[in-house]
């Protein structure tokens, strides 16, 4: 061979190369090999020798061959790793380096390999590149950011995850003042400072749930932690790290409120609810079930399920409570039926269940306690029984037939007596019929549709049918069925067969009742309609035709309120509807004012009823009104004669008063004198009663024409009324009183326009004007010249003429249901009478019109006078 035609020299030290060296000739075959690439290989020296390399390494690679070709040409070649299994089927990694072999004369002779177990150092590079990549991962994830703050440069620097915490650039530098402003102001940005502050002071660490907002202005939630660096125990600065826990504590609220409402569910339900150990201890208890034992949780948590009192027979119960509560602790679903007693010792019938809970392991770690009140159904299910009882005496009564037969064969199984009774069969025949036979004389098409409607539906009928009994006599009967099935799951089918002989007379009788209800209906001077339930009219009678406009009752029907009259209107109408029909309390006699078709507004006493049907539930209403315009506008009339006849009553009853007291106050006084006056021996004391009794009659007398003067007024009422303009009255009485009013240096203002006038009768104008003119100069303050203001307006129909003065005034609250008394007088003035204003107060009714008066001690007194335009 080529590669023994070279000598090797220094063998032995080859051999001690500390390296994984081959040596290999042209052919690629192994010359020498230093015992640390034997080792490697697992090969002895004397076995390899001659032999080609791809005979000792298994796994060498095309690459690799072609990298040691490309040697023998002189090619430079890069070292390359090779992946590969030992004989364990352990993973290695081998690099490999190849170089040209010369010989002195510096021609190629072989190639040089050069290997070297590289495993080690690649698990262990790949290992700390894995943990980064791990570390990053797990920052990434959970959003941990790290920085650093170097106290000696009063440098500080983020990690990228911190800058992408806090939405800044990549780029950004930050510093210990921004540091701190991220933070929010209050307890967050104080708990930092107080952190950093002591970390630097006293070496501490913390670990703080903080608020920041970022450079967006987004709040979030961060755990912030950090720790002082010492070097050669002297503070060199500061390493912490950032965790975003905003949705950790979202999610902590979010749980919280779940637990809330869980609980709010809990103690809401009106059901026992509880949970318990699998030992049957009361773990939590519903607020039903405290509120039903009248106990505090406290007496109930922590204590055996079966020694609550509410068991009634302890020892019993108590065992078989055990058994239901290991039952359910071993996995299994308990339910049965059970009584409670209550604080007060009454019974309760409950629905008692035991549920298991299982952990994540399928463990069972508490049980879910509940108990549902079922005392009506108890009470229902004793009833159920009475009235099953009641069904079968009632089948066997019932006055309609029944039958019962096998589907296939049509066998009869059962029937009742009104069943033979109906078809004319006696108890022995029937026995003998089947399904066809109840059904007979009807048409093949008629037998088919009802075998396909028991076949799709499990029902047939109801149907007509004409049976004819024994005694070839017919009747009219109502036929229909139902397919069950029995226990065994066999179909059977009941028959009903209704004698409806009556029926049929009746519907006559009913076709013809209907008929003269509707003539009378029509007929009646009410307007009379039935409504369904959107409030569609669905029968009408005549008259309610003719009050809505429409020619027939064709046009009518089907029309609601909405198609009749204004929105507001239907709408009104709509809303009583709905509350008739939902509340089924009917309107009786309701007032209302309707705008009819043609524009025109009637009253209507309404009244709308509801009619329900077999479901307790009004599927319509009967609306009855009738027009009451004519009678509103006599009854409106007829009120007003009443108010006017009242108030004269009390007229007439208080001149009746005043007059009596009056005239027996001077006839008294007469008399007296008169008896003074026969008593009386002495001349002059004659003298003396004689000019009293002057006096008295004098009075008398005046009294008698006031009076007379209210007579007049009252019963003067048809007393024409003229246009009076109001200055030439004005101008009347200034004139006829200039003196008085120079004596009293009064000031008349008169602001009443040329043009004002009213109907009034003249002289009671004069008189009114007068007395008020002469009341505010009479009562002048002592301590102010009277001035007197009179002004006159239009309000609502009235011409309203106002005489103000600055007098001494009237205390409204202490006279004011007294100021137009007869006879009334309110101030120590010598010459008031009391008669002035109750005349002018008559004179101004009689013209009906009224008087408002508005007065205030010492500044004056204004009396509005009310006279009506029109009437």
């Amino acid at each position: 061979m080529q590669g023994t035609q070279h000598s090797i020299t220094n063998s032995n030290l080859i051999k001690q190369l500390p390296k994984s060296i081959a040596f290999l000739n042209k052919d690629l075959e192994i010359v020498f090999v230093s015992e640390k690439w034997t080792t490697n290989f697992g090969v002895s020296n004397q076995n390899i020798t001659g032999k080609q390399i791809q005979e000792i390494i298994s796994f060498i690679s095309e690459k690799w061959l072609k990298s040691l070709n490309n040697s023998l040409d002189g090619k430079s070649t890069k070292s390359e790793i090779e992946n590969y299994y030992d004989e364990n089927s352990n993973q290695k990694w081998l690099e490999w380096t190849n170089a040209p072999w010369y010989d002195e004369n510096k021609n190629i002779i072989g190639v040089i390999v050069q290997t070297e177990n590289v495993t080690h150092k690649l698990f262990e590079s790949n290992k700390i590149e894995k943990l980064e990549i791990l570390l990053k991962g797990k920052s990434e994830i959970s959003k941990i950011g790290t920085w650093e703050y170097d106290a000696v440069k009063d440098q500080m620097s983020w990690c990228d995850i911190t800058k992408n915490i806090y939405d800044v650039s990549k780029s950004y530098k930050p510093s210990i003042d921004s540091f701190f402003n991220f933070y929010k102001e209050g307890y967050s940005r104080n708990t930092i400072a107080m952190a950093m502050d002591k970390a630097m002071r006293h070496g501490t660490a913390w670990n703080e749930k903080l608020q920041l907002t970022t450079a967006r202005g987004k709040d979030i939630w961060i755990l912030a932690a950090g720790k002082p660096v010492f070097k050669n125990d002297k503070y060199i600065g500061i390493v912490g790290s950032f965790q975003d826990i905003t949705n950790q504590v979202q999610s902590k609220s979010k749980t919280e409120e779940k637990e809330r409402i869980f609980k709010s569910i809990f103690n809401s339900s009106h059901q026992f609810t509880g949970i318990l150990g699998t030992d049957g201890s009361i773990l939590e208890i519903s607020d039903t079930v405290l509120k039903f034992t009248n106990l505090k949780e406290e007496d109930l948590i922590n204590k055996k399920f079966w020694d609550a009192y509410w068991w009634p027979i302890q020892d019993f119960v108590r065992e078989g409570l055990k058994q239901i509560i290991g039952a359910a602790a071993a996995g299994e679903f308990m339910r049965s039926e059970i009584v409670v007693l209550d604080n007060n010792q009454k019974k309760s019938y409950i629905d008692f269940s035991l549920r298991p809970v299982y952990d994540k392991n399928n463990k069972v770690v508490s049980l879910l306690a509940e108990g549902r009140f079922i005392n009506e159904m108890v009470s229902a299910r004793k009833k159920l029984k009475e009235s099953e009882q009641k069904f079968r005496e009632l089948y066997a009564l019932s006055p309609v037939g029944y039958i019962l037969n096998e589907f296939e064969s049509g066998t009869v199984l059962d029937f009742n007596n009104s069943f033979a009774k109906t078809t004319g069969y006696c108890t022995k025949d029937i026995g003998t019929l089947n399904f066809k036979h109840i059904i007979k004389n009807s048409t093949k098409k008629t037998l088919k549709r009802i075998l396909k409607e028991l076949a799709e539906k499990s029902t047939f009928g109801p149907l007509e049918h004409v049976y004819t009994k024994q005694d070839g006599t017919t009747y009219p009967v109502l036929v229909h069925g139902s397919l069950v099935k029995n226990g065994k799951g066999e179909k059977l089918i009941w028959t009903m067969a209704q004698d409806i002989s009556e029926t049929k007379e009746k519907e006559k009788e009913i076709k013809t009742e209907r008929k003269l209800l509707k003539t009378l209906i029509d007929n009646l001077p009410l307007n009379v309609y039935i409504k369904d339930i959107d409030s569609k009219k669905i029968l009408v009678n005549k008259s309610e035709v003719e009050f809505s406009g429409f020619e027939n009752e064709k046009n009518l029907l089907g029309k609601t309120d909405f198609d009749l009259y204004d929105e507001q209107t239907a709408q009104s109408y709509r809303d009583e509807d709905l509350r008739v029909l939902n509340t089924l309390n009917p309107i009786l006699g309701k007032e209302t004012l309707c705008i009819k078709k043609d524009g025109s507004i009637a009253t209507l006493l309404i009244s709308k009823i509801p009619l329900k049907g077999e479901d307790g539930t009004a599927n319509s209403l009967v609306g009855i009104s009738v027009d009451i315009s004519y009678l509103k506008q006599k009854e409106d009339e007829l009120r007003k004669l009443i108010n006017v006849t009242s108030l004269q009553n009390k007229k007439l009853i208080n001149f009746a008063h005043i007059v009596s007291h009056n005239l027996r106050s001077h006839t008294a006084n007469f008399s007296m004198l008169l008896n003074f006056l026969v008593e009386e021996k002495d001349e002059t004391e004659k003298t003396n009663l004689i000019k009293m009794l002057v006096t008295a009659s004098d009075n008398l007398l005046e009294t008698i024409d006031n009076l007379n003067t209210v007579v007049d007024i009252n019963t003067n009422i048809n007393i024409e009324k003229t246009p009076v303009k109001i200055n030439d009255t004005i101008s009347l009485v200034k004139k006829n009183i200039s003196a008085l009013i120079k004596a009293k240096k009064a000031t008349l203002i008169n602001e009443v326009p040329d043009s004002a006038s009213v109907r009034a009768i003249p002289s009671y104008m004069e008189s009114i004007i007068m007395n008020f003119i002469t009341n505010s100069i009479k009562y002048k303050h002592p301590d102010r010249d009277p001035i007197i203001k009179i002004t006159s307006t239009k309000n609502n129909g009235y011409i309203v003429i106002s005489i103000k003065d600055n007098g001494i005034g009237i205390d409204l609250k202490k006279y004011g249901d007294k100021l137009f008394g007869m006879y009334k007088t309110f101030h120590k003035n010598p010459d008031a009478k009391g008669i002035g204003l109750y005349i002018t107060k008559n004179q101004v009714e009689a013209m009906n019109g009224k008087i408002i008066t508005c007065s205030e001690v010492d500044k004056g007194t204004t009396f509005n006078i009310y006279l009506n335009e029109k009437n």
